[in-house]
């Protein structure tokens, strides 16, 4: 899914950690109202009004990595074949305006002076080497003419990759006296899939991995261990496409890593390709030759003794805001297995370290936010921890918290601290675009990312989690729908990303006191208002927008809004400018999500019913995770909106001990498309350009004249977002206090 949550299901939300390798560092803390910045860095960005939707361009982040929706139905093999059908596409989507090459790859990213590696010149490389290789390898120096060859024995698939393994294994070694500062191998994967308990079962043909050929070589590898990734060419393949699907992978299973380095080699002669993926995309060498010293012999060898020695900030790790306590001959911090320090910034209100307990949330694809989620511990209280690469072009997710803050926005978590680290451009690229082309230095200063740090509280689980009770789903949901209005009423702040990830659930109540988001019995205008206690949170601003017109301006960011199986149908398949009618309606794709979900195994799977192909009991709502944007947003319109009957044979597949939320899914869908006087639901497909689209029937204006458009205020004809809103609300709580047990429902003043 695009948006990453600061939940997921059945945990508690956290997020990550990160510290600066750029002169400019910016913390925040709160409760503070205004956002403080250490001495040398800039303030944050002003915010804008960035309404206008993004493009809804899929990624594969949108796929998750495990869906426990799944459970009990599918086979792990049947689950990879899947997601290689359906990720395959996004990845080669992501980077197909991501990629470009570079005549000083080798100089730029792996032969850097500053590393200070001492790489020997590559004759006395290549001398060690033929003497080390078999006389088959074929590895040779030719008196005659001066010059060494490399030719390998074959190029096929089931020889050329235990050959590769071979002569990189040999350059390693080559004058090292002793392989005690090497913890690294070349290792030949083509028939075992290296392990991982979120990765698919990939092969690369071969990789580099982090440990030792005395003790490891018989051991299969591991995802969290690879630093290298390579795939060799075979007939009718995509090499670059497979390299792209194995950094993700990688992606997935080291939470610190910034770039993955990969090789691609040809099956037709003595090439190859280095390639660096990161989440802004991918930079690839020119095609080097390596079959004499005539050619680019030199340079590879060179290349290939430089990796293994490369420093964590150069092979693509963060490691400046983690305290790792590695040991000098490992020094990458490659997985989730340990509780992981960090360190606060000095201008933040904590000093000291906080703990990463656990991590609970990955972002999957590749030119993403890579968002990564922890449960932790700060200064005694639990808090969430997230780290992301935050698009240059939006507003810092801190700002729009603090802003929130200001304005007493009520059932929205808060923010603890926020730190701003490496950006790509500067960091991971290491000012690779100031050499590059006009077309390449754009690319980057609209695809640049920050990596951030932010740290909230209170620490809860995901509605769309496994284990919540119904009532705790209810209440959940009823905080993030308030939290929600709240942020937009109070605080002039559309959210944008309305998912079951973004809401949580928490054990311990926060009370909330408003003069009329929460309802009750008291008058609007009453002081004081209604108090209640409120068991959740709405969460993760990335996306969300600050409102100071009603024309939104153009957003900058080059990603989509929206987590994709709860955008609306509007800014789905159409485009339209975001507003609050389609954060509502996308809470309705989160009730009957959370309500499918998980599927509990059918005692009767042989059983089909007129609904199947609609909405397959085994997953009902699959097609609006795997298809394209018009498929979904059709399949919408015409399931939801326009067939009631087929909107209750979704109510249908709700799971139980959920029935009960069957008549607010109702009530919700007649807020939304409702029309007055009428039994039925509809969209008009009309629109007037810059007011919305969505009609029914028309409704008179002043002038007399009917219109058949909403207004940008309008949820459905006639109902503005706060009568729509009241009306959402209360269907909702009155459900929670039928299941709420007493001394849990409103506390009036």
């Amino acid at each position: 899914m695009a948006s990453s949550p600061l939940s997921v299901s059945g945990h508690e939300y956290v997020s990550d950690p990160i510290s600066s390798l750029s002169a400019s560092h910016t913390s925040v803390s709160t409760p503070p109202a205004t956002v403080r910045d250490s001495v040398d860095s800039a303030p944050l960005p002003a915010l804008h009004a960035l309404q206008t939707s993004t493009p809804c361009k899929r990624k594969a982040a949108s796929i998750p990595l495990s869906l426990e929706l799944d459970r009990g139905h599918t086979s792990s093999a049947k689950r990879h074949n899947r997601s290689a059908k359906h990720v395959i596409p996004l990845i080669a989507s992501e980077l197909v305006q991501a990629t470009h090459y570079s005549a000083t790859f080798a100089e730029d990213f792996l032969l850097r002076d500053s590393w200070d590696l001492h790489v020997p010149e590559a004759d006395i490389l290549l001398a060690a080497i033929t003497r080390s290789l078999p006389p088959a390898d074929k590895v040779r120096y030719h008196r005659k003419i001066g010059q060494y060859t490399c030719s390998p024995p074959a190029y096929s698939n089931a020889m050329y990759p235990e050959w590769f393994c071979r002569l990189a294994n040999a350059i390693r070694n080559a004058n090292n006296p002793t392989l005690a500062a090497v913890h690294s191998t070349w290792k030949c994967t083509k028939d075992t899939a290296p392990t991982g308990a979120r990765n698919g079962e990939l092969r690369p043909d071969f990789i580099l991995t982090v440990d030792d050929d005395a003790t490891s070589s018989s051991a299969t590898p591991t995802w969290d261990s690879i630093l290298v990734v390579g795939e060799h060419q075979s007939k009718g393949s995509q090499p670059f496409t497979q390299l792209a699907r194995y950094a993700e992978q990688v992606f997935i299973a080291q939470p610190f890593r910034t770039a993955v380095l990969g090789i691609i080699t040809s099956n037709t002669g003595p090439r190859l390709t280095f390639w660096r993926f990161d989440r802004a995309g991918a930079i690839g060498s020119m095609d080097l030759d390596y079959q004499s010293t005539s050619r680019q012999l030199r340079t590879i060898v060179r290349c290939l003794y430089a990796i293994p020695f490369l420093p964590p900030e150069a092979v693509g790790f963060h490691v400046s805001s983690i305290i790792t306590n590695l040991p000098p001959e490992n020094s990458f911090p490659l997985n989730d297995s340990l509780p992981w320090k960090m360190r606060m910034s000095p201008s933040t209100l904590y000093e000291g370290e906080a703990l990463m307990n656990s991590l609970l949330f990955i972002a999957p694809g590749i030119v993403t936010r890579g968002t990564r989620v922890w449960r932790g511990t700060l200064g005694g209280t639990s808090v969430a921890i997230k780290y992301s690469w935050r698009s240059s072009t939006r507003p810092p997710e801190a700002s729009l918290y603090q802003l929130a803050a200001s304005h007493h926005v009520i059932g929205l978590a808060t923010l603890v601290a926020y730190d701003t680290y490496e950006d790509i451009a500067t960091n991971v690229r290491f000012d690779h675009a100031l050499a590059s082309s006009p077309l390449v230095d754009r690319h980057i200063k609209i695809h640049n990312r920050h990596l951030t740090r932010i740290i909230l509280t209170p620490t809860g689980r995901a509605i769309g989690g496994e284990n919540l009770s119904p009532l705790q789903v209810a209440q959940g949901l009823f905080a993030g729908l308030v939290g929600h209005a709240s942020l937009y009423f109070d605080g002039g702040i559309l959210h944008r990303d309305v998912s079951p990830y973004n809401i949580i659930y928490t054990n311990k109540p926060q009370v909330a006191v408003h003069e009329w988001i929460l309802g009750g019995n008291r008058e609007a205008d009453v002081i004081g208002g209604t108090m209640m206690h409120l068991h959740g949170a709405l969460i993760d601003l990335d996306y969300a927008i600050e409102l100071d017109s009603t024309e939104g301006r153009s957003s900058a960011a080059a990603d989509r809004t929206g987590t994709y199986p709860f955008i609306a149908m509007g800014v789905l398949g159409k485009g339209e400018m975001h507003r609050y009618r389609h954060d509502l309606e996308s809470f309705l794709y989160v009730l009957l999500w959370v309500c499918c979900y998980p599927v509990t195994p059918d005692p009767n799977p042989e059983k089909r019913d007129i609904m199947d192909n609609i909405w397959p009991r085994s997953h009902p709502l699959r097609t609006w995770i795997f298809e394209d944007e018009q498929t979904v947003t059709a399949h919408k319109v015409m399931n939801i909106v326009q067939d009631e009957e087929r909107f209750e044979g979704l109510l249908g597949r709700f799971r139980a001990g959920f029935e009960g939320f069957k008549d607010i899914a109702r009530r919700w869908r007649k807020t939304l498309w409702g029309i007055e006087g009428s039994w039925r639901c509809a969209i008009d497909p009309a629109r007037k350009r810059g007011v919305g689209g969505e009609g029914t029937d028309g409704i008179e204006a002043a002038s007399g004249e009917k219109r058949y458009w909403l207004l940008h205020n309008e949820v459905r004809m006639g109902v503005i977002d706060r009568e729509a809103f009241c009306e959402a609300r209360d269907a909702l709580r009155g459900f929670v206090e039928s299941l709420a047990p007493p001394g849990e429902g409103v506390l009036q003043n």
